[in-house]
């Protein structure tokens, strides 16, 4: 039943899909510089490009540290700050363009009339939230009856991750207020340097509001969530959408005059970090992926059709006029910090691992010790790390760790492949684990496709380049 439900979803999106709005941005004049910002899940960093994408600094990063899952937006702001000043003046007085990308599905609440995070909402929810988990008393399980009752079938937002799960689980523990509006991380860092909307909403893109209910094809707010009850609760106080790329507005003079900016700089609608660690990549045919292998594991593939299935963490992202389709895991390189590998053990101990010899424990699930519950490939709740029993050798505990990542990966395509998407042609990879060269080979040989190191993977070269482009 469910997979007659998505055919006929695939169907009705293909029939009122609308076309992808033409660019507005200028190109970047020759003399001047497009400013990125990634706020990623283990820290924040900065990267300003040239007109003909160099890159011309970089920032040293600001890491998250022992408050990864626990930041405040003024962590977040702290970091804006503190990228900004390491950039030479000289350098910040050519910026003409600002994106920022962040974690998918990262929310907070914040007051109408000063834009701050609401006090009585307490931190933000982080990408990995589950209401379904993490939320008091029932207020999970009402949010999620609520998104069952009007969401279409599979959609992304009926996962218990998904943003409209997090703000309706605020809701349905106070109700929301008149002076409540709702911010992504991106949105929020972004309103930093530009200001709000005139009616004091946040300004938003496709791929943030994704997650919030927003229609991808048809480019608005749906009408099953702006009307009856889900309209009553969230009317007015959701984010304005606009293109990736497309300009949210010019910096603030109190925002240029603070970092020493140009006052004609105008900040530009963000990304997510993967998408922008996409982006980055230089993958852009019909079947290139992006495997972001950080502290968790993402994955990304370009098709020519979407497809979206919350029951199994997987959703769609509008790239222009093709898509954009994945979804992102639990596990990743946070276990190997966790099992106590340092960098230089890492490079000892890979060089000793033969790829084409089955791992010692060939079922590990590298879930980070912390974390009860996975998202994708598929959403479960309950699901805890297995990391046991352990090997007498270090090189063969190393080797069932990576081989345990990597076999999520290899589902995770498989689950894409299972519902309809184009077909896998080639794996770029990025993040830290894309630096060790025999997991890419034991990678590849699971899934069966030229797997490689990105040429370039920094998210924040990513949204930079949107920034700079327009799109």
């Amino acid at each position: 039943a469910g997979g007659r439900m998505f055919f006929v979803w695939l169907a009705q999106l293909a029939a009122t899909l609308i076309a992808a709005p033409p660019i507005t941005l200028p190109p970047l004049p020759s003399n001047r510089l497009a400013l990125g910002f990634d706020f990623g899940t283990s820290g924040a960093r900065a990267v300003l490009l040239a007109a003909d994408g160099t890159r011309v600094g970089t920032s040293a990063d600001v890491k998250w540290g022992e408050r990864e899952r626990l930041q405040t937006a003024s962590d977040w702001v702290e970091a804006l700050s503190e990228l900004l000043e390491q950039i030479p003046r000289d350098l910040r007085a050519r910026v003409a363009r600002i994106g920022v990308s962040g974690t998918s599905s990262t929310v907070l609440i914040c007051e109408r009339e000063s834009g701050s995070p609401s006090v009585c909402r307490g931190a933000p929810r982080m990408y990995d939230f589950s209401v379904a988990k993490q939320a008091p008393g029932e207020c999970g399980a009402r949010a999620l009856n609520l998104i069952a009752a009007h969401a279409p079938p599979l959609h992304a937002a009926r996962a218990a991750t998904s943003t409209l799960a997090k703000v309706l689980a605020w809701d349905a523990e106070a109700a929301l207020t008149a002076d409540e509006v709702v911010a992504h991380q991106a949105d929020y860092v972004a309103a930093q340097l530009c200001g709000r909307a005139p009616d004091g909403t946040f300004r938003s893109d496709w791929h943030n509001a994704l997650k919030l209910g927003f229609d991808v094809s048809s480019l608005c707010y749906p009408t099953w969530l702006l009307a009856g009850e889900l309209g009553e609760k969230l009317a007015d106080r959701l984010p304005q959408v606009l293109r990736p790329g497309e300009a949210f507005g010019g910096i603030t003079a109190a925002a240029a005059e603070k970092w020493a900016l140009p006052s004609d700089c105008i900040v530009a609608a963000g990304s997510t970090d993967s998408i922008s660690a996409f982006l980055a990549s230089g993958a852009k045919d019909v079947g290139d992926a992006v495997s972001s292998l950080g502290s968790t594991l993402a994955i990304k593939l370009l098709s020519e059709v979407p497809v979206d299935d919350s029951s199994r963490g997987v959703y769609s992202h509008r790239l222009g006029d093709l898509w954009l389709v994945g979804g992102a895991s639990n596990v990743g390189c946070a276990v190997l910090r966790e099992q106590d590998f340092s960098d230089d053990e890492l490079e000892e101990l890979s060089v000793l691992i033969d790829v084409s010899s089955a791992p010692a424990q060939p079922d590990y699930y590298p879930l980070p010790a912390a974390i009860v519950g996975e998202r994708f490939p598929t959403a479960d709740d309950s699901r805890v790390a297995k990391l046991e029993p352990v090997p007498a050798s270090r090189a063969d505990f190393l080797h069932s760790i990576l081989h345990g990542i990597a076999r999520v990966e290899a589902q995770g395509y498989h689950a894409l492949a299972q519902l309809g998407a184009s077909e896998l042609r080639r794996v770029l990879t990025a993040g830290g684990g894309s630096r060790n060269a025999v997991w890419t080979a034991l990678r590849e040989r699971m899934l069966g496709v030229s797997t490689s190191r990105a040429p370039e993977a920094d998210a924040a070269v990513g949204v930079a380049l949107l920034a700079a482009r327009g799109a």
